[in-house]
């Protein structure tokens, strides 16, 4: 706990992050990788060859955009780095490990963006209709690659900004539920506009699970379909007693070439 806040205390990061609670979400990702770090693996590992099989795949090797690569510890760099011409990794922020891990290259580049599209607008939010909060659809940031890359990012989008309306502007659980559909459809439609190969890897179901048992499900795509499967794998994200004693938190993972345009 000491070290995430001397973390939290000295990382460089904007105001409004740090209020809605992205500095402290990034950090907190970390400390549970460091935990479960075993647990984990299987995942990153799944998620690298996914990444890797869609690079190898790609027409030309020019370019290719990761977005969502936060801490890049599904992100194979190195090969990325030896593949393309040019690397750009773009997340709402990066921690100084991942900004060192990008500095050993000269062709990979960090923006740091919201890919959400909603921070800027996040603190004038009408606690009966944020709905006005959603942006006009724009392109998304660097792409123009061969290959884009969401990596576990889709169902990430509407997590804080949701979790911030319901605190701060007493969302009612409805609206912020349609808010939150419209920004993963948001995102789909700025993948199926890009002019180059697209690698999707998103959960479609969270579990909670007791032994051998699902016991409960939640959908954090909000119902919405985000086309045919390619590959599917299990994150054991939570295993016991990481998020309860006698509970584990499981998420169902998949890997699809993309939405149509």
């Amino acid at each position: 706990m000491l070290a995430e806040w001397i973390t939290f205390l000295t990382t460089p990061c904007p105001r409004p992050l740090r209020r809605v609670g992205y500095l402290g979400e990034t950090i907190g990702t970390l400390s549970r990788y460091r935990r479960c770090r075993r647990a984990w693996e299987p995942h990153l590992s799944n998620t690298r060859q996914t990444i890797l099989a869609a690079a190898h795949s790609a027409p030309q090797h020019r370019k290719v955009t990761v977005l969502g690569s936060g801490l890049l510890l599904d992100i194979p760099l190195a090969e990325l780095a030896a593949t393309f011409d040019e690397v750009a990794l773009v997340d709402i922020l990066h921690l100084r490990p991942a900004r060192r891990a990008a500095q050993r290259f000269a062709n990979v580049r960090l923006i740091d963006a919201d890919l959400s599209g909603v921070l800027a607008h996040l603190f004038r939010a009408d606690g009966d209709d944020p709905s006005s909060l959603m942006p006009v659809d724009t392109p998304l940031p660097e792409a123009d690659a061969d290959l884009v890359v969401s990596a576990s990012l889709l169902t990430q989008l509407p997590v804080l900004p949701c979790r911030w309306l319901r605190r701060q502007r007493g969302v009612p659980d409805p609206v912020a539920d349609v808010f939150a559909r419209n920004l993963v459809r948001r995102h789909l439609r700025g993948l199926a506009q890009v002019p180059g190969q697209v690698c999707l890897i998103s959960e479609v179901e969270h579990q909670l699970c007791l032994g051998t048992e699902i016991v409960e499900t939640f959908d954090p795509l909000y119902g919405v379909d985000i086309g045919p499967v390619m590959r599917e794998w299990l994150w054991d994200i939570a295993p016991r007693p990481e998020f309860d004693r006698r509970y584990d938190l499981r998420y169902r993972v998949v890997a699809t070439a993309g939405p149509a345009a």
